[in-house]
Formats: structure tokens, C-alpha cells, sequence
């Protein structure tokens, strides 16, 4: 898969990539409207934004992501990519991503090409994510902020565009199954919110932005 930048760049241009993906209610529909999730998927959101770090490495391109330390206040001990909620002074969204990810795991945002950003991941805790895709040099000093961050790993991006490798994952909340999105890699279970934005990265690898 040479022409990995030229597909993503390609296929983050169609509308299809744009769109809207309330993840929930996607591999859900059946529980939409239902009272015991109504108010936990359909709250007001916060407008955040994360950066997929795309590492161009000589023995092929991986994907940086992020374990959560467990003493954050939110999604403690998940894995996440490098990110957050929006500050007022950002200019857009695409300078949260970058700022978020200076902060938390040291790549400077001149170490970083922005190629483009997918339509907004709503999740299931109250945010509407937009991820930035970005590719980062391999020679960034990647450093985790301890606070923040317990752990960086990274997946090959031949991995993540199999879709064969992504999975829905079926969960219980008030005695009522529902399903999630979930990538499973090595010692790394990637669910929830990451996973699906995995999932829509995965699409725009694909030959024709195939979401089959």
C-alpha cells in the first residue's frame, strides 16, 4: 500500500468522509429513542478535536496512539489518541488537535503535515470529536506527559486498513445489549469512540473509500 497518502488525501475530500457519524446509534439503530440511553447518546456536546498521528517510519507507516493515565478525570486507563475538548483561543479545530498533541506527547506542530480531518465522531460521553489526520515526522522527540499520558504504542497502518481487524463488540447497560466499535491489537483492546475513528481511517485507505 505505497499510495497511502494519496488515498487518504483523496478519499477525506469526498462527502462521505465529512459526514456526521453518531457512532452510537450507527451499529444501534434499534436502541435509538430508547429511554435507558436517550439522555447518555443524545446530550448537549462539547466541540473536541484529536490528532491521528500518522509516522511515516522507513519500515512502513504506524498509527500513534495513546494509553490514558489512570489518575485523568475522564476515559482514565483508555486507549486514546492524542487530544481534547477545545479551548477558546484555538483558532480552529485542527489547532486543538496540534495543541493537545504538543502537550501530551511532545510532537511539535512543525513536525506535523496536516492532511486533511474527518466529520465529527459524537460518542457516547458527551463530545463531538472531529480527528485531524496528520502524517508526523519520524525523527519527532515523542515523549509522553506522564500526568496525562501512561503509555504510547504504534500500529501499523497496513493493519488498520484491513477491515477484516475491526470488530463490533457487544456490551450491556441496564440489562440491554448493545454493541461498540472495537479493534483488538495485540495486548491493546481499542474500543469505543477511538476504535470508530479507526474504523472511518480504515475507509479512507480503502482503493474507493470502500465501506464494505
Amino acid at each position: 500500500m505505497n499510495d497511502w497518502r494519496e488515498r487518504i488525501e483523496k478519499n477525506l475530500a469526498q462527502v462521505t468522509s465529512q459526514r456526521v457519524r453518531a457512532l452510537f446509534a450507527e451499529i444501534n439503530p434499534h436502541l435509538v429513542g430508547d429511554a435507558r440511553f436517550e439522555s447518555r447518546w443524545t446530550q448537549k456536546r462539547q466541540a473536541a478535536a484529536v490528532l491521528v498521528p500518522i509516522i511515516d517510519r522507513p519500515g512502513g507507516p504506524t498509527v500513534l496512539m495513546t494509553v490514558r493515565s489512570a489518575d485523568m478525570p475522564s476515559h482514565a486507563g483508555q486507549i486514546s489518541f492524542p487530544g481534547g475538548k477545545a479551548h477558546p483561543e484555538d483558532r480552529n479545530l485542527i489547532e486543538t488537535a496540534l495543541r493537545e498533541t504538543e502537550e501530551e506527547v511532545n510532537i511539535p506542530r512543525a513536525s506535523v503535515q496536516v492532511l486533511g480531518a474527518l466529520g465529527v465522531h459524537e460518542g457516547g460521553l458527551g463530545f463531538a470529536v472531529t480527528p485531524v489526520v496528520g502524517i508526523v515526522k519520524p525523527d519527532a522527540p515523542i515523549k509522553p506527559c506522564p500526568r496525562e499520558v501512561a503509555e504510547i504504542f504504534e500500529t501499523p497502518l497496513d493493519w488498520l486498513a484491513d477491515l477484516s481487524n475491526h470488530a463490533l463488540e457487544e456490551r450491556r447497560h441496564d440489562g440491554v445489549a448493545y454493541r461498540m466499535f472495537a479493534a483488538p491489537y495485540g495486548r491493546f483492546h481499542i474500543w469505543g469512540l477511538t476504535a470508530g475513528i479507526l474504523r472511518s481511517l480504515a475507509e479512507t485507505l480503502q482503493p474507493n473509500g470502500d465501506r464494505s
